[in-house]
């Protein structure tokens, strides 16, 4: 099968009343999923993703596995590794460890007493590392190390991370392993952020991301085209965490877009912060897309999320359902990140009082883009580039938004290289593709895609009214 997303236009050779966007994901409505613990608890006031990055889903046995950043009430934030699981990724379940004491108790999910970056890695051989991670210590002011676990629970910590620029306080943002890299030396990616000088009015500085590969999670080789993420080069003031994952033939990522909201509040005004969407070729150099569209906005005034989001490191994507996990903290938040807390605010920050909890938004399966009429009502086209077809080839579609006779997509076929539309291909003779469906089969009077006659051809979608186009795939 060859799927054709929306990620960029590089495939689309002329549109006419059409264009790009990203998609926004749908908040469910059991936000925040994961609870915070109660006031006694290691994780009274923060459980989600942050210092410590990753939800994952592990095919082994079915869960989705949640390793999180708890902190207690007390000023000093009392921070630690935590670990939950849940069957459907909504209903989680903090299993009781008795692995690390707090409160003169080991009745708590505390995993590791140090912060970073997990991943399930199925190609290793030795079940004992299973579970990789790069991981700091708490106060922030050792190296990164490489730590091993053969259930995600149990963990050894191993030597320093083989990188200078991780030597001291690194603050890791990424962990990935590349089950596609030809190059062993890029098996494993690893991505930190590093203070870089700002081009905005704000702070003087603001974090860059930096992005390093690897044959193994101890040995890692910088790219010398970093920061491949910088402030400077988008709309944005600041930009925190993000993810990054292999999608279709490029990648992905879901960056943080930050902002300070000139109300009179912290040094450099309020921050706030969604989530935006860049893409890459190679997972190496990335381009924003769609600058001022948002995959999850921050919520309204008064809900848990309305003042700024931190993303996790990575996305899920399973049964046609994409996972995003994100962290949300409320317009309390006032005073963030260090850096913008006035003289006379003490030592204290917003973290040890504030609550930072862990959401779920949701995409359909190749759904952060599609193609869409420029205002949802009238009709418009794309043509794509030439396709090479055998005559077996079938034509599906990921249509979204479709109401018979209102909204729909229907398509025709061209001979590829005189652009004239093949008798028995065309748009009229099209089914009209009227139901909802990430795999809408084409057909033209019965016909399939292969039929036509043709080896090489070009398509043209129609799109009617409100319908999006998110993705085809010639099987």
């Amino acid at each position: 099968m060859t799927k054709h997303l929306f990620l960029d236009l590089d495939e689309v050779a002329a549109t006419h009343n059409v264009e790009q966007r990203v998609c926004e994901a749908t908040k469910h409505p059991a936000n925040p999923v994961l609870p915070v613990g109660r006031l006694d608890e290691w994780d009274a006031v923060r459980a989600s993703v942050w210092s410590v990055r990753t939800v994952l889903y592990d095919p082994d046995d079915g869960l989705f596995k949640c390793w999180y950043t708890g902190a207690d009430q007390e000023r000093l934030r009392w921070r630690r590794m935590g670990y939950a699981y849940s069957e459907d990724g909504i209903r989680w379940i903090k299993p009781k460890l008795g692995l690390f004491e707090f409160n003169g108790s080991k009745d708590n999910n505390i995993c590791l007493d140090m912060l970073g970056a997990v991943i399930r890695d199925p190609t290793e051989p030795d079940p004992a590392r299973r579970f990789k991670m790069v991981t700091k210590d708490l106060v922030g002011s050792g190296p990164a190390r490489a730590a091993y676990s053969p259930d995600g629970i149990h963990w050894t910590v191993g030597p320093a991370v083989d990188l200078p620029a991780l030597s001291h306080g690194p603050d890791i943002v990424v962990l990935a392993l590349d089950e596609q890299a030809t190059d062993p030396d890029r098996r494993y990616i690893l991505i930190w952020q590093e203070r870089v000088p700002a081009a905005k009015p704000g702070p003087a500085t603001v974090r860059g991301k930096f992005i390093a590969y690897g044959p193994s999670v101890e040995k890692f080789t910088s790219s010398p085209d970093n920061p491949f993420l910088d402030p400077k080069d988008g709309l944005e003031q600041e930009n925190h965490f993000l993810t990054l994952d292999r999608y279709g033939t490029g990648w992905i990522s879901v960056y943080e877009f930050g902002w300070y909201v000139p109300n009179g509040l912290g040094v450099f005004g309020q921050y706030a912060a969604d989530l935006r969407l860049a893409v890459s070729k190679d997972g190496e150099h990335f381009s924003r897309i769609c600058l001022t569209d948002k995959v999850i906005p921050r919520g309204e005034r008064g809900a848990w999320d309305a003042g700024f989001l931190v993303i996790g490191d990575r996305i899920i994507v399973k049964d046609d359902t994409i996972y995003i996990y994100y962290s949300g903290q409320g317009e309390d938040w006032s005073l963030w990140p260090p850096g913008n807390y006035p003289k006379e605010f003490g030592g204290g920050k917003s973290g040890s009082v504030r609550l930072t909890q862990l959401g779920l938004a949701t995409l359909r399966l190749d759904g952060f883009t599609c193609m869409q009429t420029v205002d949802r009502e009238i009709s418009g086209s794309l043509e794509t580039t030439p396709l090479a077809i055998a005559p077996d080839t079938r034509l599906n579609a990921n249509v979204a938004d479709v109401i018979a006779r209102r909204s729909w997509v229907d398509v025709e076929v061209l001979d590829a290289e005189t652009g004239e539309v093949i008798p028995g291909f065309s748009r009229e003779e099209c089914v009209p593709l009227a139901v909802d469906n990430v795999r809408a089969a084409a057909s033209w009077q019965g016909a399939e895609l292969g039929a036509c006659g043709r080896r090489q051809v070009r398509l043209r979608f129609h799109i009617h009214g409100a319908a999006r186009l998110h993705a085809y795939a010639l099987t």
